[in-house]
């Protein structure tokens, strides 16, 4: 099976995450939209911090750090969701933009991808005010189209008082806490990924 990294809000650690997983896994890479394409790319960093791990190369790759819906337009370009049916292999590790409810096209959110994907979605939050209401949004609108939620990894600090609050109400485990470093190269090699995560890959 495969999973899909979401994140309650942008620039919370989702590509960290990603390579983290892949590293210690051996799972493969997809970020099918890359908005903000004038910068690096997240398959890039990816590549950088889990040299051995197989990219598959993105769908779309727009210039404007935007929604992937509003990138588009400003290109004048509509995305064709047909061609996010990407074969891709199982145990794959795939990289959405922004949040659960980004606007990929008309009618069309990143909610809808993750279901087509047919994969677990893993929550990513970053340890900062106003983030229980992101987590407990997140896993609300995910539990109303019955897509099933691998888990919770937050970057960052950690408060073990929150912690069992996020649990508490989000009714899901938080799987690992990734704290910041100044090498996350060294960081995403010693820990450890959780066996909840290597099960629903080996699955």
């Amino acid at each position: 099976m495969n999973i899909f990294v979401t994140g309650t809000d942008t620039g919370v650690g989702k590509t960290i995450v990603s390579a983290w997983i892949c590293r210690q896994s051996g799972a493969s890479y997809w970020k099918p939209i890359q908005t903000g394409s004038g910068s690096d790319s997240d398959r890039k960093t990816v590549k950088q911090l889990s040299e051995k791990t197989s990219i598959i190369g993105e769908v779309y790759k727009l210039r404007a750090p935007l929604s992937p819906y509003d990138a588009a337009n400003r290109e004048k370009i509509s995305l064709d969701i047909d061609k996010l049916e990407e074969n891709i292999p199982q145990k794959t590790v795939i990289e959405g933009a922004g949040g659960i409810l980004v606007p990929i096209a008309e009618k069309f959110q990143m909610i809808d991808f993750a279901a087509k994907m047919n994969a677990k979605v893993l929550i990513v939050a970053k340890f900062k005010l106003g983030f229980l209401n992101h987590i407990f949004l997140t896993v609300e609108v995910l539990k109303s189209r019955a897509i099933p939620i691998a888990g919770i990894v937050i970057s960052g600090e950690s408060d073990d008082f929150l912690l069992r609050t996020i649990e508490r109400f989000s009714g899901e485990k938080i799987l690992k806490i990734l704290p910041h470093a100044k090498n996350i190269q060294k960081m995403i090699e010693k820990e450890s990924i959780p066996g909840e995560i290597e099960k629903i890959l080996a699955t």
